[in-house]
């Protein structure tokens, strides 16, 4: 396949998300705390793992790999959007299988999606890494493509190699981003992508709550029988000149694009969004 929608949303449409997500004001997204610890206390109970959370996104999901395969293309978010871009290279280059880690990819939202557009002679081998209580919701949709796990390690041990591991703003929402951070980048992937990456360019891990709209979690509109409300979350952002640091350590990066589609401000911090792709470097070269 020569090319893979690379303007399938309008820059003009991100450009008008970000700026949402900027003009929020949520009242404690200021606050910064000394420990992942002490942020979750004052966080929605079972913070990512709540019931109704799990529930609204797995349903969310199913709707949307069900209309997909009806023949209903929905608009992607911004994340899909910058991976459907980037991924091009790496299915121009592939004959046989693509491996995908997608590290936080909740129900395999993106799976579905990219299974609908690329050609079916080319098999992708989709590996979904999230919480254990995802993952127990999630496999109900596996297929013989797409597999779910609840640690990184397994996932990495399932494939042969990797050619991409994504991750969209999951570092942020994890409570020890730099362990993770080490744990993907000793992954052998031959091409990284960050997505909607938040960092301070201050040089300081700092941790903070976010706040969402159930109705924001999953692609679509919130099902039947759910009641909007809000979910609070510990968030870090970690420092850019660290976090670029290790990240350049194995790897080259090859192309950096705005996202500020999560990001929200902390007072007396220079936070900034951004998505970043990159390339394994060869020993030697």
């Amino acid at each position: 396949m020569k090319k893979i929608i690379r303007d399938f949303i309008p820059p003009v449409i991100v450009q008008v998300l970000g700026k949402a997500f900027n003009n929020l004001k949520i009242s404690g997204s200021h606050k910064i705390f000394s420990s992942y610890e002490e942020a979750l206390q004052s966080c929605t109970p079972d913070a990512y793992e709540q019931q109704e959370l799990i529930e609204v996104i797995f349903k969310k999901t199913k709707r949307f790999s069900e209309n997909i395969q009806s023949g209903i293309m929905p608009i992607p978010a911004t994340t899909a959007y910058s991976l459907l871009s980037i991924i091009n290279p790496i299915v121009q280059n592939n004959t046989g299988v693509i491996n995908v880690v997608d590290f936080g990819g909740a129900c395999g939202a993106h799976f579905f999606y990219f299974r609908n557009l690329i050609d079916k002679r080319l098999k992708l081998n989709w590996a979904v890494v999230e919480t254990p209580a995802m993952v127990k919701a999630a496999k109900q949709l596996g297929t013989e493509e797409l597999h779910f796990f609840d640690n990184l390690a397994d996932a990495v041990r399932a494939m042969d190699n990797i050619d991409l591991l994504h991750t969209s703003g999951t570092l942020q929402a994890v409570n020890n981003p730099d362990e993770y951070l080490r744990n993907i980048l000793n992954c052998n992937a031959k091409w990284l992508l960050f997505n909607r990456l938040g960092v301070n360019k201050n040089d300081r891990d700092i941790i903070t709550i976010h706040q969402s709209k159930l109705s924001w979690n999953g692609m679509g509109s919130l099902p039947e029988g759910y009641t909007d409300r809000w979910i609070r979350y510990p968030f870090t952002f970690p420092s850019e000149r660290a976090f670029l640091e290790n990240v350049e350590d194995k790897y080259s990066i090859i192309a950096k694009f705005s996202d500020q589609s999560g990001m929200y401000p902390v007072r007396g911090e220079q936070i900034d969004g951004y998505g970043l792709l990159c390339k394994q470097k060869i020993p030697g070269r």
